[in-house]
């Protein structure tokens, strides 16, 4: 490759961050937000450490949604990481590289380090795939670092859903209502035998889908208020 064809991947790459950036953030400006069980994380912040867990396809409000919070989140070391990762560094995230099949070993550990002093994070423990199926990754942290796993669901009452991806990827219409649904915390205590590791990945899985009922149920009733 030439230095100018070099030169000028940078500069896409670069503006598409930017404007990814921009998008996202004038589209988080326009959301209306209902908060349900937020003020929980408080009580492990500094101290045990939380998981957040939520859904790979309802992601992208997340970006936007702890801004500035300073929370750490596992993001893939593919080009298209890159790029996420640099448009969420915008908005105040800490990024570890890796993924469930590539770097794993090196992210886990990292985030079971963060996670040892007390720090906030966050997983999306579907992916890469298929969608609700859960990782393991988030479940051997928690045992290992006594971190609680907090299931949260974003819903709305309009997106655009892209049907084609895996993760039934959701970007919420502008001027949209949404719920932040915060479910209650799991500890995982228990040896984590095979048979063990498979009830604490349903447990983990019923308590996303549980957080996302109460989501649509707040957000139905917030309709429903004249």
């Amino acid at each position: 490759m030439t230095a100018f064809k070099q030169l000028r991947k940078k500069i896409k790459v670069k503006l598409g961050i930017h404007i990814g950036y921009m998008l996202v953030w004038l589209l988080g400006h326009t959301l209306r937000f209902r908060v349900i069980g937020r003020e929980q994380l408080e009580q492990y912040y500094g101290k045990e450490g939380f998981i957040i867990n939520a859904w790979h396809g309802q992601q992208l409000t997340g970006f936007f949604f702890f801004k500035g919070c300073g929370y750490y989140i596992l993001s893939s070391l593919h080009r298209d990481g890159e790029v996420s990762s640099s448009i969420m560094r915008k908005f105040g995230w800490r990024i570890i590289r890796g993924s469930s099949t590539k770097g794993a070993v090196h992210g886990l550990i990292e985030l079971k380090r963060v996670l040892l002093q007390g720090a906030g994070t966050v997983l999306t423990p579907d992916a890469p795939g298929p969608i609700y199926h859960i990782e393991p990754g988030g479940i051997y942290l928690a045992q290992k670092t006594g971190a609680v796993l907090i299931p949260l669901a974003f819903v709305y009452d309009r997106k655009w859903i892209s049907e084609k991806s895996w993760d039934k990827f959701e970007v919420p219409k502008p001027f949209a209502r949404g719920v932040a649904y915060f479910g209650k915390p799991l500890k995982v205590t228990a040896k984590l035998t095979e048979e063990n590791l498979e009830a604490e990945k349903l447990r983990l899985q019923e308590a996303i889908h549980e957080a996302n009922r109460r989501g649509e149920e707040v957000l139905r009733q917030w309709r429903d208020q004249k």
